[in-house]
């Protein structure tokens, strides 16, 4: 509500938990309505999940389809529990610039470009400051999950058993 942006939650194998608000954007709709598209949806996610664990910082990226998104890992202790991501932002100077490079992007879709192109002209149009502080307080809500330990973690998963006994005798001689 703050932001503006939609705000999803999800778990360490990249599984939808809970997202603010439920609906996806009427734009991402319209682009899954293409079995292809919607299949570069996930593809799309999935690489910015695992660049966000690779690199461990938070991800800024354009989606296949032209909207802005961001990734930020959820940490407890240094295992990566899950992920924050907001998106579909239109962050582009004018609805025209951006529908003309959105209009490219979809092209080999299927896709009603009309609904498409209203759908583009619907989406406010967010700047680059805009959602730099929306990445930063993005960035503290999934510190403070952590901190809370509201995140929820099975314990009894063997890379947590793993980094919970390593973080107890780092120390030691361990073999």
């Amino acid at each position: 509500t703050m932001t503006q942006i939609r705000i999803t939650v999800f778990d360490e194998s990249f599984h939808e938990l809970v997202a603010y608000p439920k609906d996806i954007a009427s734009f991402c709709k319209i682009i899954r309505t293409d079995p292809i598209a919607e299949k570069k949806c996930h593809e799309c996610d999935k690489q910015a999940f695992q660049h966000t664990a690779k690199h461990n910082e938070m991800h800024l990226y354009k989606c296949h389809a032209g909207l802005t998104e961001c990734v930020a890992p959820i940490h407890l202790n240094n295992l990566v529990i899950g992920y924050l991501v907001f998106g579909h932002v239109f962050s582009y100077n004018t609805h025209d610039e951006g529908w003309k490079i959105i209009k490219e992007l979809c092209k080999p879709y299927y896709l009603n470009m009309d609904k498409l192109k209203d759908a583009c002209y619907d989406r406010p149009i967010i700047s680059d400051g805009y959602i730099t502080s929306a990445s930063h307080i993005l960035q503290a809500v999934a510190s403070y999950l952590c901190l809370e330990q509201m995140a929820v973690l099975r314990h009894n998963e063997l890379p947590v058993q793993i980094d919970q006994y390593i973080s107890e005798h780092f120390t030691e001689d361990i073999n």
